[in-house]
C-alpha cells in the first residue's frame, strides 16, 4: 500500500475528532511526494489550497492532515503545472490505521487522532473524551458476506483479518463485542468471508453523475440519499447547488426517487483475494442495475 496525504478544513476536522466522521473525499498527493513541506506554508503551496473560498491560509499557524493507506476509489489526474503528482479520491469510508496530525508553523507535528477500522472508529490523543460514532453505510467501504450476511468490514493485518461490524448489538451470540466506541465488532479470519467487496453505487441527478454514499428513509418513510459529485463538471455542480465541502467536492441530500441511470459495481482490488494466491489476481468488477 502507498502512503496518500490530504490537507483537512477545520470543519471536517472537528468532524473527525468530535464527530467520528469516518469518511474522505477530494485531491491527495503521495505522501513520499511532499515530504519536503513541512510547515503551513509549504503545505499550502504543494496540496494547491489557494482555490476561491478555501479556509486554508499560507500565514496560518497550523495545518491538519489526513495519512492514510490508498484504496481502490483513488483516480490519478493529469493536472498540468501542478508540483507534485496528484490523485482524486472519490467519497471513501477512511482506511485502518489512517491519523489525522497537526502541522505547525515551527515544523513541528502533533498526533490528533487515528482511525482503527470500521470497528474501534478514531481514537483521539490526550482530550480526553471519544468520538461520537457516525452511521455506517453499506455504500461507502469493504462489504463482507459471512455466514450468509452481508456486514460492514475492513481488511487487516496485511489482509490477513477481516473486522466485521454492527451498529447494534447481534441478537444471537456470535463472538462479537462492543468496543469503546459503542460498536459491535468482530475479527475473523479472511478465509472465513466468502465475499469481501465495496458497491460503488453510481447514478445521475439532473444530468449531474453522482455517487450514492448512504441512504435511509425520512420521516414521511420517503427513501432518501446523500450524494457526492463525480467528475469534472464543476460548474454544473454549482448550478444545482450542491453544498460545496471543499475544491472539488459537492454533496446534497435528495429523495432517491430523482436519481435516474442507477448502476451498481462491485469493486474487488487483487489484495482482498484470500489466500497465497492475493497478489497474484487482478482487481475484478462487474456491473448490474440497481
Amino acid at each position: 500500500m502507498t502512503l496518500m496525504q490530504k490537507a483537512i478544513t477545520p470543519a471536517l476536522a472537528r468532524a473527525h475528532v468530535e464527530g467520528g466522521y469516518d469518511r474522505m473525499a477530494g485531491y491527495v498527493v503521495r505522501a513520499e511526494d511532499v515530504a519536503f513541506a513541512t510547515t503551513p506554508a509549504q503545505l499550502f503551496e504543494v496540496h494547491g489550497l489557494g482555490y476561491p473560498g478555501s479556509p486554508f491560509r499560507p500565514d496560518a499557524q497550523f495545518i491538519d492532515l489526513l495519512r492514510f493507506e490508498s484504496g481502490p476509489q483513488l483516480q490519478y489526474r493529469d493536472v498540468p503545472g501542478y508540483i507534485v503528482p496528484l490523485w482524486w479520491l472519490r467519497h471513501s469510508r477512511i482506511t485502518p490505521g489512517a491519523e489525522l496530525v497537526r502541522v505547525f508553523a515551527d515544523g513541528s507535528v502533533t498526533l490528533l487522532a487515528r482511525y482503527g477500522d470500521v470497528g474501534t472508529g478514531w481514537s483521539v490523543t490526550n482530550l480526553g473524551y471519544r468520538p461520537a460514532l457516525a452511521s455506517l453505510s453499506r455504500c461507502v467501504g469493504p462489504v463482507a458476506k459471512w455466514h450468509s450476511a452481508y456486514l460492514e468490514a475492513d481488511l487487516v493485518d496485511g489482509g490477513n483479518t477481516v473486522v466485521l461490524a454492527l451498529a447494534n448489538p447481534p441478537l444471537a451470540e456470535t463472538g462479537f463485542q462492543q468496543a469503546q466506541s459503542g460498536r459491535w465488532f468482530r475479527r475473523v479470519p479472511r478465509e472465513d468471508v466468502s465475499e469481501l467487496f465495496e458497491l460503488d453505487l453510481t447514478a445521475r441527478w439532473n444530468g449531474l453523475a453522482v455517487r450514492v454514499v448512504d441512504q435511509w428513509q425520512d420521516a414521511q418513510r420517503y427513501v432518501v440519499a446523500r450524494i457526492s459529485h463525480l467528475g469534472d463538471d464543476l460548474d454544473h455542480a454549482e448550478h444545482l447547488r450542491l453544498d460545496r465541502v471543499e475544491a472539488g467536492v459537492y454533496e446534497a441530500v435528495v429523495y432517491a426517487a430523482e436519481l435516474t441511470d442507477i448502476q451498481t459495481n462491485q469493486v474487488v482490488p487483487h489484495t482482498w483475494s484470500p489466500g497465497p494466491a492475493r497478489a497474484l489476481r487482478r482487481p475484478v468488477s462487474s456491473q448490474s442495475s440497481y
